[in-house]
């Protein structure tokens, strides 16, 4: 699992240092292509999954490793369709 937060957080990373977004949905696709399967082994659909997997990955950096500005490159990259934070 800390692979595949570790690989969320670069691309957030990516998106944040170039001002862009990426919905859940467009990240579910993302992973799906790359070869990253949920936790049961299946594809990830775009809807809670995602964003619970976003949460999460938000949290392990702001709130394990205290790392305040990695996990702000998440929140801002990462968004809802109504272009809200997808970590909340």
């Amino acid at each position: 699992m800390n692979q595949k937060k570790l690989y969320i957080y670069q691309l957030a990373d990516f998106l944040f240092s170039h001002d862009m977004k990426m919905s859940g949905e467009e990240l579910a696709e993302h992973l799906n292509r790359n070869g990253f399967l949920t936790e049961y082994g299946s594809e990830y659909q775009g809807g809670r999954g995602t964003y619970r997997l976003i949460k999460e990955v938000w949290s392990w950096l702001h709130d394990e490793l205290k790392a305040e500005r990695a996990a702000e490159k998440v929140a801002r990259a990462f968004v809802k369709p109504d272009g809200g934070y997808a970590y909340e």
